[in-house]
């Protein structure tokens, strides 16, 4: 596992993805980016994709997806000599409680470029089923944000000891860590009782950028307006880190790889060693009774409500 570290990146890098952040709006919530199961109402969390599959898809992107600082800093956080770009994506939340804790999506031989749904790779990453095919990642995550609170919450040792939280580290901090792997949130944005009710909005919502700040909104219907700082942009950053070029070529190439029926196998197989029963689906869409006992059973773990968190700064 990387250890999180706090690298520094060049003001001309930063600004350049300040742009690029602004640029991208509207912004459509996680949810539908990802194609989840329509739901209403869901988190105010939003994204958008600046590169993906090993390419630069949203125009001005290239520079901050293949800056040479990003690479050399993954290079060093990971040990591993070989660092190829392989996805870079924004983040805008708005004032929240604190996240759910979690780890990102996962990346698996033979599951890595879209052959399974997005919904099924975090219950794929908890169940630790799949953890041989895994294909390793390093991340780095940069935020902007002039708010109260918002910083990166992570636990090192497990959910059953002490977190720790990097904050106070400025607009434009740059986190590298291996968050496949490393459980962590996003602690609580804003102040307390800023978020909207239940911290919920409609599945369909649009977050829009204007001279006077962000506006949530669902066609002409504005539901809330936010200052520019009180919204927490960031940018994450994913790499391969391989060994070498011959671990690059097993890792994306050759070895043992993950087919859907595969996939649909293992997690029936462990199913039905928990007396769960539940007959497979016909299709990958989750929004059957499969995929519903799929996303019940392999929930990440939460941590006590009540623990002591550590501070980290810059």
């Amino acid at each position: 596992m990387i250890a999180p570290t706090l690298v520094n990146l060049p003001v001309s890098v930063l600004e350049q993805m300040h742009r690029l952040l602004e640029a991208g709006a509207p912004y459509r919530t996680l949810a539908a980016v990802h194609r989840d199961p329509p739901q209403t109402p869901c988190a105010p969390w939003f994204r958008n994709f600046w590169a993906l599959g090993e390419s630069a898809r949203f125009p001005g992107a290239q520079e901050v997806f293949e800056a040479p600082e990003l690479l050399e800093a993954a290079r060093e956080a990971s040990g591993c000599t070989l660092i190829r770009p392989l996805a870079m994506m924004t983040n805008l939340n708005l004032p929240s409680p604190a996240a759910p804790v979690h780890r990102d999506l996962p990346f698996y031989r033979g599951a890595h470029q879209r052959e399974v749904p997005s919904w099924l790779l975090a219950p794929m990453g908890v169940s630790g089923l799949f953890d041989a095919w895994s294909i390793p990642v390093a991340s780095a995550l940069i935020w902007f944000y002039h708010g109260e609170g918002g910083g990166f919450e992570y636990w090192p040792n497990g959910l059953d000891r002490d977190s720790i939280v990097f904050e106070d580290t400025g607009s434009g901090c740059c986190l590298i860590a291996d968050n496949e792997a490393l459980y962590h949130r996003v602690a609580r944005i804003g102040r307390e009782g800023q978020a909207l009710p239940g911290n919920r909005v409609p599945y369909e919502a649009l977050l829009h950028r204007d001279t006077r700040g962000w506006s949530l909104r669902v066609g002409d219907d504005e539901l809330a307006r936010y200052a520019a700082g009180e919204v927490r942009a960031s940018v994450l950053w994913k790499a391969y880190a391989f060994r070498d070029a011959e671990d690059a070529r097993f890792q994306l190439e050759g070895g043992d790889r993950l087919t859907p029926q595969r996939i649909v196998e293992t997690f029936q197989e462990d199913l039905e060693s928990r007396g769960i029963r539940v007959s497979p689906p016909e299709s990958l869409t989750g929004d059957d009774d499969w995929g519903r006992a799929i996303r019940e059973t392999y929930r990440a773990p939460q941590p006590p409500e009540r623990h002591d968190t550590a501070r980290a700064s810059g």
